[in-house]
Parts: structure tokens; sequence; C-alpha cells
């Protein structure tokens, strides 16, 4: 798995919460032990909703200011392994905007994805989802990548490497992959240089809803592709996996 390694940033808010020691190394005798870990990546892909603190197990975990709309981690960040209730708040308040269902479990050394999204009803609604990123079975060879759509007026779109290839993603609906799990899986492609296009699945086939031309993937790494924005402004976007 060749995802790119580096010092932990974020585009946007960071979590705060962590235990004390987390990612430490505590030397006792002749040998190190570490603390256990967790990685998670946040986006707030929510066009209709204000900006929002995430809170874990009760507890403000974001930094101050809250996560605008149309940001997202450019890397995992590191997290302490266990149970967690998680929601989503309009920032600098009480108000819940939406929470991911239940107790949810991040074990260590494992990857998470954290997205608060609109759906396509009249009121654009806000969801979320936490998706577990599994990269046990990604190509060393050929290049890694999914597709999501998460943009609440394009409720049904397909999505094409370059214009012209059959689609790999046809007859994606926003949010889709909170029920269809098997599209936060990777599929595999040659390493090339591709031009994304995504089309309306009904209607007008022809005229792209967004197009992100000139990306080049790379063997063995491994890429979410993400449909964004509101109608007049989609936006298409390309975000390799790195910590």
């Amino acid at each position: 798995m060749r995802i790119r390694k580096k010092h932990f940033f974020w585009s946007i808010s960071i979590f705060v919460v962590s235990a004390a020691g987390l990612a430490s190394c505590a030397k006792t005798g002749s040998s190190y032990t570490v603390s256990p870990v967790t990685y998670v990546s946040l986006m707030n892909v929510a066009p209709y909703s204000p900006a929002a603190d995430v809170y874990l197990n009760g507890q403000l975990a974001t930094t101050s200011g809250g996560i605008a709309s149309g940001s997202y981690s450019l890397k995992y960040g590191a997290l302490q392994p266990g149970s967690y209730s998680i929601t989503f708040k309009k920032t600098g308040t009480t108000d819940s905007l939406t929470a991911i269902p239940g107790t949810n479990r991040l074990d260590t050394l494992n990857f998470y994805t954290l997205i608060m999204y609109n759906d396509t009803t009249p009121a654009h609604g806000a969801q979320s989802m936490l998706i577990h990123d599994d990269f046990t079975n990604i190509s060393t060879t050929n290049a890694n990548y999914r597709f999501f759509n998460l943009s609440p007026d394009a409720p049904n779109v397909n999505f094409y490497l370059t214009d012209g290839m059959p689609a790999t993603y046809p007859g994606r609906t926003t949010g889709d992959n909170v029920v269809y799990q098997n599209y936060n899986a990777f599929q595999s492609t040659a390493p090339a240089t591709y031009s994304f296009v995504v089309k309306s699945a009904v209607g007008d086939s022809s005229t792209p809803v967004a197009t992100l031309p000139n990306q080049s993937l790379m063997g063995g790494n491994v890429y979410t592709i993400f449909l964004t924005g509101v109608k007049g402004s989609y936006k298409l976007n390309l975000l390799p996996a790195s910590y």
C-alpha cells in the first residue's frame, strides 16, 4: 500500500481531542512501546448547512471556528482507538445538525472517513456517514480509486475516468455509499493521466455536470474522487490518501 506518509496536517480544523501519550513512545528498559492510534479524515461537503463542530462522546473534538462547507482533510489525523458517539453541531451552539447512529468502534491502525453532506430533499437536510477505508486489497502496481456522489443537486450521475470510456460508476445517487457499502471499496485502473467527467444518468447525458482534466493516477496510490457543490457550481475533487 503506497499511501504517502507525511506529518499530520489538515486543511481545516484538526481533531484536538486525544488521550495523553497518543502516538508517543515510552522507553522501558531497552525496548519502546508505542501508544495505539486510529486514523480519521473529515469532510464537510454540505453546502446548505452552516459550519459545523464535531463532538466525540459529547466532547468538542475540532478546533474553534468550526468546519466550513467545502472543507476536507488533506491527510488522515491520529486519534485514540475506542468507541465513540459522533455528532455534528452548528458551530458555537448546542444545536445538533446530524449524528452517526449508535456507538462507533474505531480500531487500532484502521482508517476512517467522516462525512457531513446534504440530502436531495427540498429541505436539504444534513446527513452524515462514517466509512471504514479498507486498504488491505489494493493493487501495488495499478492506481486505486473510488467515486462518491456528495452533491445534493445531482441526484443521479455517471462517472467516467475519461470521456468516451465506459462509465466505471454508473447511476450513482447522492450519498448512496451509506447503503451500498461496496461503493466504499477501491477499484484499480492502469496508471495514466485521465480527464474525469461526471454526467447526468437521466435526461441530458451528453452535457458534463463537472469535469476535472489531466489528472495523473500513480500506480500503488489510492484516491477518492468525489462530486460536490450545487446546481450551476458543481465541482469534482481528487483526494490522494495520505497520512
